[in-house]
């Protein structure tokens, strides 16, 4: 079973609030939205699920990122996902 209880954690987006080595994430309106994607998650060897959730000024969400140990042995930094706050 999947330890989901980081969903449970007010965290905001890191398109808002960087958080360091996320790569990609998910925003999703539910919890058990956000919850099944996690079945479907293949994470290799120094990747983590991480994820959280907050508010903005449409509705409550909740997201899911994969965090890597090492950005340069993941891949090139220009390919993170949703760089800039707005996801540009």
């Amino acid at each position: 079973m999947i330890d989901d209880r980081f969903l449970d954690e007010a965290r905001e987006l890191p398109s808002v609030v960087p958080m360091e080595r996320v790569v990609a994430w998910s925003v999703f309106r539910s919890r058990d939205a956000a919850r099944q994607l996690l079945e479907h998650v293949h994470l290799a060897p120094g990747q983590a699920l991480v994820g959280g959730h907050g508010q903005d000024s449409v509705a409550p969400y909740w997201w899911v990122g994969v965090q890597v140990q090492n950005l340069e042995a993941w891949g090139h930094s220009s390919a993170v996902n949703k760089h800039g706050r707005m996801g540009d």
